[in-house]
């Protein structure tokens, strides 16, 4: 990623039409102030990450730490966990370790609308709003430049809250109730205040956009500690990291006993992990699929539509080979995300079978933010 970043920046694609926009908000309540950082002065040097020596991002802990903390109380015990919008039973890398530590702990809750290998393993599952039935705001906190207005359009059933006024509840239970807002819904009027508009009069204009324009580091430079591109990165002492970007091979050896290398892509009706459950969806896409080359097909005697077992170092699973010659003859490119919904909720809706991340190991991570490698994995395949 450093190396592209450079990429960039020599080439003259940073800020500019046509390359990598540095887009800039609208007139709206900033992130820090919106999650109330003011109040938690200390978290950034309390949270798992910085205990690993990670670059510090203030909302993200890496999730091979937070399995550490939950599996080897390291830096400290993690005894309960709380997700929405997230599946990380087949989201993270290793599945296996994932799901050793959701066993592991003493009390997991999860919000959902569809019951999701993760929620299968929670203790209490909250349904929600879909999307369609509460009011929101899009695209806030994520760097697009824009907020989009996502008025509801129906009410959801009595039982089923919104996220945000999940969050406010619990909010009022396990912190100060007066730091919380009575209706969940004040926290849209708070976001679009500065704009002088109310919620309503948001979603009557539909979106708000930040200033126009490029190349703004003529004026104020970039964002960096030199307020300059930084080919050579002036904080990497602090961080402990190489100053350049360097390739050094790939980040797994050569095994001959894995001759071929594994990479993932997502599907064009699937969002990640989600949307087994959509009908019309799995009609279009009803099987994970492993792109081969023709070549390699035939050295292994795989034809289209066989079932193919993909076996790393950490484990093994069974795909549908799609034989394309789009893909390199020593890469394969299997599916990623998949679970069963059809499957038994007893097994946590057959995760294990097709799942990319019994594949991938967190054995090794990165020092920047403490990611997994899960590309380019040493891989063989057999006809199932």
């Amino acid at each position: 990623t450093r190396a592209l970043a450079c990429l960039m920046g020599i080439t003259g694609n940073l800020d500019v039409p046509g390359g990598n926009v540095n887009a800039r908000d609208p007139k709206i309540m900033g992130l820090a102030q919106f999650v109330r950082a003011d109040l938690i002065p200390d978290k950034r040097t309390e949270m798992i990450g910085a205990h690993h020596g990670v670059i510090p991002r203030f909302m993200t802990v890496p999730s091979a730490f937070f399995r550490k903390a939950v599996l080897e109380s390291n830096p400290y015990p993690m005894r309960g966990y709380y997700g929405m919008c997230t599946n990380p039973l087949v989201a993270w890398a290793e599945s296996k370790v994932t799901y050793e530590a959701f066993k592991s702990l003493d009390f997991a809750a999860i919000a959902e609308i569809f019951m999701t290998p993760t929620a299968a393993m929670a203790d209490i599952v909250f349904p929600v709003a879909h999307q369609y039935e509460m009011n929101d705001i899009g695209h806030f906190g994520i760097g697009h430049g824009m907020i989009l207005a996502r008025p509801k359009i129906v009410d959801p059933p009595e039982e089923c809250w919104p996220d945000m006024k999940i969050m406010n509840e619990l909010g009022k239970r396990v912190s100060s109730p007066e730091l919380w807002p009575e209706d969940h819904e004040a926290f849209l009027e708070d976001l679009v205040k500065p704009a002088g508009l109310t919620y309503r009069e948001f979603v009557e204009k539909g979106y708000l956009k930040g200033p126009a324009g490029t190349r703004f580091y003529e004026t104020k430079g970039f964002p960096t500690p030199t307020g300059k591109v930084e080919l050579r990165l002036s904080a990497a002492e602090k961080f402990r990291l190489k100053p350049l970007p360097e390739f050094t091979g790939f980040p797994e050896p050569d095994d001959p006993e894995f001759p071929l290398l594994l990479i993932s892509a997502k599907s064009r009706y699937y969002l990640l992990s989600s949307y087994r459950w959509v009908g019309k969806l799995r009609e279009k896409r009803p099987d994970p699929l492993v792109e081969i080359h023709p070549d390699t097909a035939a050295t292994y005697g795989i034809g289209e539509g066989d079932e193919v077992i993909i076996e790393t170092k950490c484990g093994s699973i069974t795909q549908r080979a799609r034989v394309t010659d789009i893909i390199h003859p020593r890469v394969v490119s299997a599916a990623l995300g998949w679970w069963f919904p059809e499957g038994p909720s007893e097994t946590q809706y057959e995760w294990r079978r097709s799942n990319f991340n019994m594949l991938t190991s967190i054995g090794k991570l990165g020092k920047e933010f403490g990611t997994p490698n899960i590309s380019n994995l040493p891989c063989r395949v057999r006809k199932g």
